[in-house]
């Protein structure tokens, strides 16, 4: 008769870290997003454009290390 395997197998971290993709801190600098979005309506065109909204909030989020296990 076959050997059947188990259907849950016990992880340790970094096993579970390569499955699930491991882990990353994401924060949002509200610094940058006012800054960019000032400095478009100073310097800029009167108004800003969807484009220039969207580069602000793109350009906001900081991608920081791995958090620690």
């Amino acid at each position: 008769m076959e050997d059947i395997s188990p259907l849950f197998t016990e992880l340790n971290l970094e096993e579970s870290a390569a499955v699930s993709g491991g882990s990353l801190q994401v924060s949002f600098d509200l610094n940058t997003y006012l800054f960019i979005l000032g400095a478009g309506v100073v310097f800029g065109n009167p108004g800003l454009t969807p484009d220039e909204i969207q580069f602000a909030w793109e350009s906001s989020f900081v991608f920081g290390p791995q958090l620690p296990s």
